[in-house]
């Protein structure tokens, strides 16, 4: 997976008005944090975050950048970023840092190749259910997207996270029955087929109707049989 290098200074501060000293000052205030590690308050140059931010994938793993000792050259993934309500701009950023020999449990985005048999012949509707999925590996090892190949994907199939190919190091962290991707009936098509289903069902039963009535209407319009002598 491709590293993004950023820069990263540690705040002297926290607390509100050292976040604002950030903001005012191009920044966005932070966190870099690590379970065995005291969390560590930073900030990150607000235009440099957010350009790479709209390249990076949400299991995207950045590079530090620092003249702190205890920051330089650590690698971390973002674990929340809070944003303005109204403008949507962001202001705060969680950093987890990692550890080259410890696995760590990320969310990486599927994405789906291929041509389903499903769709292209038998006039489906392609459905991606889940759009990501759960993994553990160690940091070296988390895959940028995860493919989903659907070119044996037949009407009325589906792939589910267990048929996943995850790649060596990775194993799956989600429930292993999750759809990801299936291959439906369109809905105008289901619609008709059932409105047909109906309609059968319908003449059928008008048909039937006159077939039982019929022998009190015969049995009414012969004549009266005449008594034995």
């Amino acid at each position: 997976m491709e590293n993004f290098t950023i820069e990263v200074s540690e705040r002297a501060n926290i607390g509100k008005a050292s976040a604002n000293r950030s903001r005012k000052q191009g920044c966005i205030p932070g966190v870099a944090y690590h379970r065995h590690d005291q969390p560590v308050p930073v900030e990150v140059p607000y235009k440099e975050f957010t350009m790479l931010a709209q390249k990076a994938r949400r299991s995207q793993v950045f590079t530090f950048k620092s003249g702190c000792a205890a920051l330089n050259g650590k690698a971390a993934i973002v674990k929340e970023i809070q944003q303005d309500y109204l403008s949507g701009r962001v202001t705060h950023v969680d950093f987890q840092t990692l550890k080259d020999d410890e696995q760590i449990t990320v969310d990486v985005p599927v994405k789906v190749v291929g041509e389903a048999p499903g769709v292209k012949v038998e006039k489906g509707i392609l459905t991606v259910v889940t759009h990501e999925v759960s993994v553990r590996c160690l940091p070296k090892n988390i895959p940028s997207i995860i493919e989903v190949d659907v070119s044996s994907l037949s009407l009325g199939e589906s792939i589910h996270a267990e048929q996943l190919k995850l790649g060596a190091g990775v194993v799956l962290a989600d429930n292993p029955h999750e759809t990801i991707v299936s291959v439906v009936i369109p809905r105008a098509a289901e619609e008709e087929a059932k409105a047909a289903e109906g309609a059968g069902a319908t003449e059928g039963g008008a048909a039937a109707a006159p077939a039982g009535g019929a022998a009190p209407a015969a049995a009414a319009k012969a004549p009266a049989a005449k008594p034995a002598k």
